[in-house]
């Protein structure tokens, strides 16, 4: 049932398309996982992580890929929901935004096992579709004007010369003339609804990236050939071009340390944007706009890409907003 007549705010736009988008990559890992989960190599990877399973519990390998098969079977059928449930939120349809929202769970779970960062996507743009102005545009309420920038400095300064007096009263006056100006300026409590949803999205992606880099950094370090032999297997032009294993380990230490550091510089940025750091938003913008076109630039090789990219590009489009940089400034 849809209710609103007001123009679709370009949050609810974005949050809708991101659903739409990373439900459908779920969708296609999902199918990839389901078609590889009977190869041998993925066989033998399994027999290796039930021998390290500590405890003395070791289900069979059979047992474990029926359980992967149905866990991917149900993140497919869910996510095939959200992108019809994702287009249904675009024409404002409230009872849609509350059934993608009970979706969203069983999707983030169910896509730990296929989907991955792609669920978590699905599950940051429901929830941008809770927070204003999406709330106000469901409910039929009016839409909140975004504060310009520098207007929240200006009514701090003047509350401050006031005394932070109301409209039409008069402020306290020294005995030389002059207001008495309160102890601290006035400035805007709440946090930008845009602002959380940068920092949400800059902390689920970035997250995600660092925990990838650390894992890959861990078994390039214990496990050198396994990661060779899969750098090699992923790359089969690797060898025509005589590119040598201390070559591969050298690049894979320094992509990966670079990775882990980026990620984790923009986990830090994000976590300070709630400290009300203006340069912390400088950084992560320059951070987030690089990243968006490292990702384009990546995905002519491999689409899956445009995900990051999307999660990057909504990250600059936040930070840009007049009433985050409005808030920031304030301070």
């Amino acid at each position: 049932m849809s209710t609103t007549t007001a123009a679709r705010p370009r949050q609810t736009t974005m949050a809708g398309v991101m659903v739409m988008l990373a439900a459908v990559f779920v969708v296609l890992a999902a199918f990839d996982r389901v078609a590889r989960l009977r190869s041998l190599e993925t066989r033998e990877s399994l027999e290796q992580v039930i021998k390290d399973v500590p405890g003395g519990f070791s289900p069979s390998v059979e047992s474990v890929i029926q359980v992967s098969h149905v866990v991917a079977i149900i993140a497919a059928l869910c996510a095939v929901a959200a992108v019809a449930l994702g287009w249904q939120v675009l024409q404002g349809s409230r009872r849609a935004r509350v059934v993608l929202s009970a979706l969203a769970v069983p999707i983030f779970v169910t896509g730990l096992v296929a989907g991955g960062f792609m669920s978590s996507l699905v599950a940051v743009a429901t929830v941008m579709l809770w927070l204003s102005p999406s709330r106000e545009w469901f409910a039929g309420k009016p839409i909140p004007e975004p504060v310009k920038p520098g207007q929240a400095r200006r009514d701090a300064d003047v509350n401050a010369l006031t005394g932070g007096a109301p409209e039409g009263t008069t402020a306290p006056v020294q005995p030389s003339g002059w207001p008495v100006a309160p102890t601290a300026a006035s400035a805007p409590a709440k946090r930008p609804d845009p602002l959380t949803v940068a920092m949400v999205l800059t902390i689920v992606a970035a997250g995600f990236v660092f925990v990838s880099s650390l894992v890959t950094i861990v078994v390039l370090v214990t496990q050198p050939d396994l990661m060779l032999d899969e750098l090699r297997r992923t790359n089969p032009e690797l060898e025509s071009q005589g590119v040598s294993d201390r070559l591969l380990i050298v690049a894979s230490y320094v992509s990966g340390g670079l990775t882990l550091a980026a990620s984790g510089l923009a986990v830090v940025l994000a976590v300070l944007l709630a400290k009300r750091k203006a340069w912390a938003a400088r950084l992560l913008l320059i951070c987030a706009a690089a990243c968006a076109l490292f990702c384009i630039i990546a995905a002519i090789a491999s689409p899956i890409a445009l995900i990051p990219a999307a999660a990057a590009i909504a990250t600059v489009n936040c930070l840009r907003r007049p009433e985050v940089r409005a808030w920031l400034e304030a301070r």
